[in-house]
């Protein structure tokens, strides 16, 4: 009887410490029950909509006579956390071929991210199935991503404010910090 009883005692103590932390946690009585912790920059929501004209979008304004013409759409500006921002960004050239793309720019290590291009003919976003985050030029006045992370979007590792303040700063042209190289 002894035996079986440590057995059980050894499977039980066994069984406990193969519980996630979150088990674990219910299980021991009068420790606090704790949601399982979800990060935001985990789950991407494509925008709903994809503007039909281009009145309501903003422009990203790159020196020079650039071969794309960039605007990103206000409606679709959501911060995530304290340093991803992810948008809508139009890449119009001068033939008038337009490139339409849901991307992610993380101020935290000036990186940016394709997470789907729209399909004008099917009318849906097509998820871009690579993974990686590409390093932003911040020193450049020519890249869009380095124009939007250096003048409109980023203060440091954090993104300069809520949604509606970086749709702001970008409607208002180059903030008052900006100094052009």
């Amino acid at each position: 009887m002894t035996a079986a009883r440590g057995l059980r005692a050894l499977l039980a103590a066994c069984a406990v410490a193969a519980l996630p932390r979150l088990a674990l946690a219910q299980a021991v009585e009068g420790l606090p029950q704790q949601a399982p912790k979800v990060e935001p920059a985990d789950v991407v929501h494509f925008p709903a909509k994809v503007p039909k004209g281009d009145s309501t979008l903003l422009t990203v304004p790159l020196p020079g006579n650039p071969q794309l013409h960039f605007m990103v759409d206000p409606a679709s500006v959501r911060r995530v956390g304290d340093s991803l921002v992810r948008y809508t960004l139009i890449a119009v050239s001068r033939s008038g071929f337009r490139n339409v793309s849901y991307e992610g720019l993380n101020c935290a290590d000036d990186t940016w991210h394709v997470y789907a291009t729209w399909r004008a003919h099917r009318q849906r976003w097509e998820a871009n199935t690579d993974s990686s985050w590409l390093t932003v030029n911040v020193q450049s006045s020519f890249d869009v991503h380095g124009v939007l992370d250096r003048n409109y979007w980023c203060a440091a590792t954090f993104t300069a404010g809520d949604a509606k303040r970086l749709v702001e700063r970008l409607r208002q042209g180059v903030h008052p910090g900006f100094v052009q190289p």
